[in-house]
């Protein structure tokens, strides 16, 4: 059960569909599950938890803007925490790339493919996000979410299947059963609910994460990569908290 004093959270993970939500309700020493949602458009999202307390998202916030495709100072704390893992903190694009319409010239610029294919993904933030909006909505990185809970990186990748149970056993321990259960329900039901490329498991405990990430940053624990500068050229915080 939750105590008297109660706020929303949301965990935002891009996927094949567009971006999956959860949303939890929660107090300084419970959560509760109330909802997990799947929305084609990152406007949505903002409209939708508007209220929010905070908002964890797994994307780029806060770019360089133009030139070759390299790492901001948050990127290079962030590395430095996963250490095996560092792998999966992708370099962003430019903020001049996100007009790129195919992947030829950028990989001349040094951007890999798996960034190309968060493009449109970032590009969808980059054209709503405000320094204002930040103190709300912020960057966050499932895989810095679970070193959080766990105290250490998990070796293994997330689709393995040491990977997928290690971190459904830090979720676990994270939330506790009550969290915990509707997340196994709700993977026991993914196959009938949403299509394979619109949504799949290892997106919902990104989510899960990142959800857990915003709670324990409204509880004033959450610890953030941050270096020099901080900023970019439209003032946005470059910054990956957890």
């Amino acid at each position: 059960m939750l105590g008297t004093v109660a706020a929303q959270v949301v965990g935002v993970d891009g996927c094949m569909g567009g971006w999956v939500c959860v949303v939890l309700s929660v107090s300084e020493t419970a959560a509760v599950l109330e909802q997990v949602q799947v929305w084609a458009h990152f406007e949505q999202v903002l409209h939708a938890y508007n209220t929010a307390e905070a908002i964890a998202v797994d994307m780029p916030i806060g770019l360089w803007e133009s030139g070759r495709a390299r790492m901001r100072p948050c990127d290079r704390v962030a590395r430095a925490k996963l250490g095996k893992r560092a792998c999966t903190v992708f370099i962003p694009p430019t903020r001049e790339m996100l007009n790129a319409t195919a992947y030829t010239s950028l990989r001349k610029l040094g951007l890999s493919v798996q960034a190309y294919n968060l493009i449109p993904r970032i590009r969808e933030i980059d054209r709503l996000i405000t320094p204002a909006l930040q103190a709300q909505v912020w960057e966050s990185h499932p895989e810095l979410c679970f070193t959080g809970m766990v105290g250490t990186p998990i070796p293994y990748p997330k689709r393995a299947v040491q990977g997928h149970f290690a971190r459904l056993h830090a979720l676990r321990n994270a939330f506790g059963e009550g969290v915990y259960a509707d997340l196994v329900a709700l993977l026991e039901t993914l196959p009938q609910t949403y299509r394979r490329r619109q949504v799949r498991a290892d997106d919902v405990l990104d989510a899960f994460a990142l959800a857990w990430s915003a709670w324990r940053h409204w509880r004033g624990q959450s610890e953030v990569c941050l270096g020099e500068p901080s900023h970019d050229a439209r003032g946005l915080l470059m910054a990956i908290r957890y």
